[in-house]
């Protein structure tokens, strides 16, 4: 009798059909979502910002602050950079969902598994600032930053499989957003063999962004709308 019931049910409903209610259901996945992310991206960056010397939790007064600012620059150095790597994912994070008319749980999965990954990042850079200059810390650091990534280009293009995506993009401004995506893991990649020549080095690796963005930029050039004739 159940077996009777599931045949019913698929000839009614087909497996890949989209019905009205999914639609609905997805469009309201997708605000809860967004507004999830958001929060979570808002609270990294506040976090971040705590990890930064505080005389009342590090325990050092007027004397010391020269003395602090001067050999703690490091710890500065990695933590403003995850600060502005956190707004930079924060953007391509807007910039995809800026693009879908709903969702579904597998990309509300992995936009979650990003999230995560970003978080494991930040807890490697609290690490950092207990214990400067440590190997296998820059090295984490940047495998979860290029996890990160890649979660983006995955699912950006798990999107556009599902249909996910508004027709308001062009199929070129589509294509164009797998290369925007790109700069951030790749150079994440680059910077973890960098780890192994030191901490000045593998930071100063992270300045590869600026040319990689420029370069992104070049190659993909804003589309000009233009005006259709009524």
């Amino acid at each position: 009798m159940l077996d009777k019931v599931k045949e019913i049910g698929k000839k009614v409903i087909p497996k890949n059909e989209v019905t009205i209610a999914i639609i609905e259901r997805g469009e309201k996945q997708l605000f809860r979502l967004s507004v999830v992310i958001d929060v979570l991206y808002a609270l990294m960056i506040y976090k971040l910002f705590t990890f930064l010397p505080n005389p009342e939790i590090d325990g050092f007064g007027r004397d010391e602050i020269y003395e602090v600012l001067t050999e703690s620059y490091l710890n500065y150095t990695v933590i403003f950079i995850g600060i502005i790597l956190i707004i930079l994912y924060w953007g391509l994070s807007n910039r995809l969902f800026g693009n879908l008319k709903h969702t579904n749980s597998n990309h509300a999965t992995l936009s979650i598994l990003q999230i995560f990954s970003l978080m494991l990042y930040i807890y490697f850079v609290r690490l950092d600032a207990v214990f400067p200059g440590e190997t296998i810390l820059m090295v984490m650091q940047s495998i979860f930053l290029a996890i990160a990534g890649f979660f983006s280009i995955f699912s950006w293009h798990y999107a556009l499989k599902s249909k996910l995506v508004s027709d308001a993009p062009t199929k070129k401004e589509k294509e164009d957003m797998y290369i925007k995506f790109l700069p951030e893991p790749v150079i994440s990649l680059i910077t973890i063999p960098l780890a192994f020549f030191g901490p000045d080095i593998w930071t100063l690796g992270w300045l590869l962004l600026i040319p990689a963005e420029i370069i992104v930029k070049k190659v993909t050039p804003k589309i000009k709308i233009e005006e259709k004739e009524v």
